[in-house]
């Protein structure tokens, strides 16, 4: 029988915000949201649209390398960032939200991005917890 413990639910929920960004990124092209960041913005749609794919293979690469890293400290660490991330990238979602560039609607963007967001700080608040609990 399977029994998934604290830990595993911690991470699960972890995996779930990456695969919620991952998949946030696929609509993103499609929202053309190069044109929203600061330096990509500035090129033509062909070239922002080129960068921003480009960009994302080093990005999640080392994103996937390091919070599944066999060193404890840095998986960890690269999690909790990462988390953090997610939790920030749907605050500057929602207050991009009315920009005229800003391409993403609901229901899509809700699930990815907001639930990517959830799932940083719920992984972010069971994982603080998880470690107080064990430090007492």
């Amino acid at each position: 029988m399977l029994r998934l413990t604290t830990n595993d639910l911690i991470q699960a929920i972890f995996f779930m915000g990456l695969a919620l960004l991952a998949t946030h990124e696929l609509d993103a092209m499609t929202r053309h949201e190069w044109r929203l960041l600061p330096v990509l913005s500035q090129l033509s749609d062909e070239s922002g649209r080129f960068w921003f794919v480009l960009l994302h293979i080093p990005v999640f690469g080392l994103m996937f390398w390091l919070t599944g890293h066999r060193n404890p400290r840095i998986r960890v660490t690269a999690q909790r960032i990462t988390s953090g991330f997610l939790v920030a990238h749907g605050g500057i979602h929602f207050a991009l939200s009315g920009h005229a560039l800003y391409e993403f609607e609901a229901p899509i963007e809700t699930v990815t991005v907001y639930g990517g967001a959830a799932c940083g700080l719920l992984h972010l608040l069971m994982a603080f917890r998880e470690r107080s609990q064990n430090a007492a």
